[in-house]
């Protein structure tokens, strides 16, 4: 486990309301991650490591996808240039 874990404003909460689909808990699992002091470290942790699912450093799946989608793209344009 990292060091921000242990720091983390989540810490002892059920991590299910950071995969819900349900707007109550997805609201409350973003408010948690509003006020969290190391909010930065585990959105960082979830974009090296892909993570597709959840909210991670309050930043939902949906917006995390759309960078992994656009750097793709990027990666297949170098590629082809390359």
């Amino acid at each position: 486990m990292s060091d921000w874990h242990s720091q983390a404003a989540c810490r002892g909460t059920d991590p299910e309301i950071f995969y819900s689909d349900q707007p109550e808990q997805m609201s409350q699992a973003m408010q948690l991650c509003r006020a969290c002091p190391v909010r930065g470290a585990c959105l960082d942790t979830a974009m090296a490591h892909r993570e597709f699912d959840g909210i991670w450093g309050g930043v939902p799946e949906a917006q995390r996808r759309r960078v992994f989608r656009r750097e793709d793209r990027q990666r297949r344009r170098q590629q082809r240039a390359a």
